[in-house]
């Protein structure tokens, strides 16, 4: 059965009969990669795998944060929860929602791929723990001796991109929440997100009923903010995108709001049950999974109801779709830039940040680094392991014709074996005579075994016949070089004179 050649074999075959300087080395290359793709199709599949994982994440992801005070989280029970000016810097928009109630909840239903909830530090708070989807994944201890905002509480990755429940419970003496951060995604493979920003301002933006507006304050994205206590007053704008987020105020004077999408509907708490004052650029609306044709958005002042006010507002429009980026698009961060304070808008990000997407990179190039330095060391020993045995081998390739080699001679018949003849030994013994004469070659002394048959040495018949002598063939005198012929009565031919013997 005939074996598959090994790389060793194959390049030391290479560099042994190659007349090129070069050729061996390519010839070892290109024949070492064929192996490595036949022997290795899993380490293939595995790196296009990853590095696809990568690019879709890394083009698709981005982060969207809510702050506390957002009508996306829902708390609960009734007045367990408090909506606190915070006097510790670093929380964000310098409000808090606090509870000391042990099962105190805070619901959060997103589509996403992640959450992060954050919150502070302080050393009377105590335990929590998170469930997504009904599964507890994180637990933890908000109790600290000192006091530390922004700090990540809890946090679940690497769920499929769909609608997730995430509820944050308090199993202790108390805790509060800063911000929640989702790992949202949209569009198709390969495609890159951007967010385009629509100030309440923007002619985009048409506006029926009586809307007022605020202008000159740093409070809103771009110093200005539409509002109305009309009753059935709504503001409108078409789009294209694969999502869209509303930006507004919430207080505990306003209203519901009625946000719909190409016809579907939701009522939007305006703060009258959460609050306890004005929290400006709030995430207000957001939805995701939209195609991407037109698609028109309406938000509708639902009127004072029993236990609200009659209030609500615009401050922006946040559009994402999955294109290329376009030099009129704007970003949240540039609107930050007019002197709007950090807040839910201004701290988005798309994409993954430049130190995890470093980390994954760098990641990823070390282990195609380690597998192809893996391969290489394999293949360097096995080649020199086999360089050693061929310096063994004769250098005769296999198979080669040697000049005065023919083709080997095959007889026609069996060749027998040449017979062995043994001279006997004769002794002076009578008895030893007696055992040699039946082996002699004569057949009549075979024929009995008394002691009147005669010994083989007293017969005077010959044991071996003998040769007869053939005398050597003469030459017939023509042709015998030294014989002159000569005619009869021709002259004889006169014979050469002896050489002259001259003293010296």
């Amino acid at each position: 059965m005939q074996t598959r050649p090994s790389v060793g074999d194959i390049c030391t075959a290479a560099s042994r009969y190659s007349t090129r300087r070069h050729a061996p080395v390519s010839a070892c290359f290109h024949l070492a990669w064929s192996r490595f793709r036949s022997f290795f199709p899993s380490v293939s599949f595995f790196l296009f795998s990853f590095f696809f994982i990568l690019f879709r994440a890394a083009s698709m992801a981005f982060n969207l944060t809510i702050d506390d005070c957002s009508p996306l989280i829902s708390y609960g029970p009734s007045g367990a929860w408090q909506d606190t000016e915070s006097n510790v810097q670093g929380y964000l928009g310098n409000g808090l929602h606090s509870t000391t109630a042990q099962g105190a909840t805070a619901t959060i239903n997103f589509n996403g791929t992640g959450i992060q909830i954050y919150g502070g530090h302080k050393p009377g708070y105590g335990t929590y723990s998170l469930t997504v989807d009904g599964t507890t994944v994180s637990s933890g201890s908000a109790n600290s001796p000192a006091v530390a905002a922004q700090q990540l509480l809890a946090s679940a990755s690497g769920l499929n991109n769909g609608p997730h429940t995430a509820v944050l419970t308090s199993t202790g003496v108390g805790m509060d929440i800063d911000a929640v951060n989702l790992n949202a995604q949209i569009g198709a493979v390969g495609s890159t997100p951007t967010s385009t920003l629509f100030d309440d301002t923007d002619p985009a933006v048409t506006y029926a009923g009586a809307w007022e507006t605020h202008t000159n304050n740093s409070m809103y994205v771009d110093s200005t903010l539409h509002y109305t206590q009309a009753p059935g007053a709504a503001a409108s704008l078409t789009f294209s995108g694969n999502a869209v987020a509303v930006y507004g105020t919430v207080s505990p004077d306003h209203a519901g709001i009625q946000v719909s999408v190409d016809g579907k509907s939701v009522i939007v708490d305006g703060g009258s049950d959460s609050t306890n004052g004005l929290h400006a650029q709030t995430l207000l609306y957001y939805a995701d999974g939209l195609d991407d044709s037109q698609h028109v958005l309406i938000v509708t002042n639902t009127g004072q109801q029993p236990g609200t006010g009659p209030f609500i507002d615009i401050d922006a429009v946040n559009v994402y779709s999955a294109t290329s980026p376009s030099p009129a698009a704007s970003s949240p961060a540039a609107a930050g830039d007019n002197g709007a304070k950090p807040s839910t808008i201004a701290t988005q990000s798309s994409g993954l940040s430049k130190g995890t997407l470093g980390g994954i990179i760098g990641g990823s190039l070390f282990i195609v680094l380690a597998l192809l330095g893996l391969f290489l060391f394999l293949f360097l020993r096995r080649r020199k392991a086999r360089s050693q045995r061929v310096m063994m081998e004769p250098k005769t390739p296999l198979g080669a014709m040697l000049p005065l080699q023919g083709p080997r001679f095959t007889p026609v018949s069996p060749q027998q074996p040449q017979p062995t003849f043994l001279s006997p030994i004769f002794t002076k013994s009578k008895n030893s005579l007696s055992r040699l004469s039946k082996h002699s070659i004569a057949p009549s002394y075979y024929a009995s075994n008394t002691s009147n048959s005669r010994s083989s040495f007293d017969s005077t018949t010959a044991l071996v016949p003998s040769v007869p002598t053939l005398a050597m063939p003469r030459v017939p005198a023509r042709a015998q070089p030294d014989v002159i012929i000569q005619k009869r009565g021709a002259p004889g031919r006169p014979t050469r004179p002896p050489p002259l013997e001259l003293d010296r």
